[in-house]
């Protein structure tokens, strides 16, 4: 990922940004660029934030989990191809009864052992959660990323992160914000399950009154 991928906003940490905070973190002189492949510590920096740019995200957040994504089959092959970038794929168990998986980048259909999907069941809606780029992630987010990936990078090339700027604690403040920040786009809530959502019942007790008269199981 070089220059021509990164960020031009105001505001927002670019890629070669975080690389020369990774560097200086241990001691080094930043970089201009990050074409530069001979420049050793500057190629294992952006491979570092990369790495846990990618480990981060496989958790699902607001801004790169959908639900009940729709997936077509392709008209020549009869096959439903899940794009690369998919870190997460699974349908509905109560609704398809575990009868699609995700094999690679296709997905298979574990009741007639086969990739070629009948066309009565497409489109699949999967929940699904992205793997998105630096741009496309928040600031938040990077943020985060980058504090972690510099401690990491830290002890990997010096062997111990006592020398560095960054501790634990700013990582966990890095953290806090970012969970701040999620929850304010999620807006999470225990009665609806979020934006969209149709209300979840709450506990009634009458409910559980007319269980018992009828002979069905009440929750204890």
């Amino acid at each position: 990922m070089g220059t021509a991928q990164q960020a031009m906003t105001p505001g927002r940490t670019t890629l070669l940004d975080a690389v020369n905070t990774l560097l200086v973190n241990i001691g080094e002189q930043p970089v201009s660029s990050l074409e530069n492949e001979q420049i050793q510590d500057s190629r294992i920096a952006q491979q570092t934030l990369l790495e846990f740019h990618k480990d981060g995200q496989t958790r699902g957040w607001s801004w790169n989990r959908e639900e009940a994504y729709p997936f077509s089959k392709d008209s020549l092959t009869g096959e439903v191809e899940v794009p690369s970038s998919v870190m997460s794929w699974s349908v509905d168990p109560y609704q398809l009864n575990g009868r699609f998986v995700l094999r690679g980048t296709r997905v298979y259909d574990k009741q007639i052992r086969s990739f070629s999907i009948p066309d009565d069941v497409v489109p699949i809606k999967a929940d699904v959660i992205w793997l998105l780029s630096w741009d496309q992630s928040p600031e938040a987010y990077n943020r985060w990323t980058t504090i972690r990936s510099a401690r990491v990078f830290a002890t990997r090339m010096l062997g111990s992160d006592s020398l560095t700027q960054y501790t634990a604690v700013d990582e966990q403040a890095a953290l806090t914000e970012l969970m701040r920040v999620e929850y304010n786009q999620s807006q999470p809530n225990s009665l609806t399950g979020g934006p969209g959502m149709v209300p979840i019942p709450t506990y009634s007790p009458e409910l559980g009154l007319l269980r018992g008269v009828h002979g069905g199981v009440s929750i204890g």
